[in-house]
């Protein structure tokens, strides 16, 4: 799955198609930097987005996550990172997987700060 998301990000920066849409399984948005998650193995979005930040001329990635899941583990990839701005639109309440984040108010840290946006 991370794979097609790069192939589909090389694809449209190289000019060999005008857009892309990975329709792939998991989405691998809980899996973090160190630690698998929520049956994730890879980050799928965070590998294109880094796949695409190493292309020249790219200077900034914009992911959208719209899942009834907070994609925890996007955000804690990046959460330090002001070339990326992350938008996850999910479900927050209660007990709902994951717990203890996806808050409005997580907006980044450091650098990157502002550049994390949950809309639970």
């Amino acid at each position: 799955a991370a794979g097609c998301c790069v192939q589909a990000v090389r694809a449209v920066l190289s000019g060999q198609v005008r857009t892309a849409f990975a329709i792939v399984r998991p989405p691998g948005h809980h899996a973090e930097a160190q630690e698998l998650m929520g049956f994730c193995f890879f980050n799928n979005v965070a590998v294109a987005a880094r796949a695409a930040l190493e292309q020249p001329g790219v200077q900034r990635v914009l992911i959208l996550d719209w899942d009834v899941h907070h994609g925890n583990g996007t955000q804690q990839i990046f959460q330090e990172d002001p070339r990326v701005l992350v938008i996850s639109l999910h479900r927050r309440d209660g007990n709902f997987y994951p717990q203890g984040c996806g808050y409005a108010d997580e907006v980044g840290t450091g650098p990157g700060t502002g550049f994390n946006v949950n809309v639970p």
